[in-house]
């Protein structure tokens, strides 16, 4: 009983660590984007609550794809570094001609979230807390607690 109890309260320390630790990267990762918009006299970026930031630069048509959409779009994605967009890690434009297809449940939380901000047609820029990517894991070019921008275009969905 000593142990299972011993056992237990490591767990939760360890569980309120990764909390505490979670919420810091959190207030990091809006402070980079902040940054970044502030640099880049960025206005017209919204927020979610769960601190995913948008630009609409065209919002598409009225519907919008849902979570078990598959979405045809182009895409670029890029680091956030030094207040600008930095290495590109992945690009729809290199992969085809053609546009790419992906289930919006099949990607990261912010992107998943992000595409469905926009109908068809729509075009605008995604800018992803780490929490909403790859948070502590790293993901080929792609560092540990990175702030992602995408730059989307969706050209259908279904």
């Amino acid at each position: 009983m000593k142990r299972l109890s011993l056992l237990l309260v490591i767990l939760l320390i360890a569980f309120a660590g990764c909390k505490k630790d979670k919420v810091n990267q959190d207030a990091i990762d809006n402070k980079i984007i902040l940054a970044y918009l502030a640099a880049n006299n960025i206005t017209t970026a919204q927020s979610t609550g769960s601190g995913l930031y948008y630009i609409i630069e065209n919002p598409g048509g009225t519907t919008h794809p849902i979570y078990s959409s598959t979405v045809e779009l182009f895409y670029r994605g890029y680091l956030l570094v030094d207040n600008q967009k930095g290495l590109q890690f992945d690009s729809s434009y290199e992969l085809s001609e053609q546009p790419a297809q992906l289930a919006v449940s099949g990607t990261i939380p912010g992107f998943s979230e992000g595409l469905k901000l926009f109908g068809k047609g729509g075009k605008g820029t995604l800018i992803i807390p780490s929490s909403l990517g790859y948070g502590s894991v790293v993901s080929g070019k792609i560092p540990v607690n990175s702030v992602l921008i995408f730059d989307i275009e969706i050209a259908n969905y279904q």
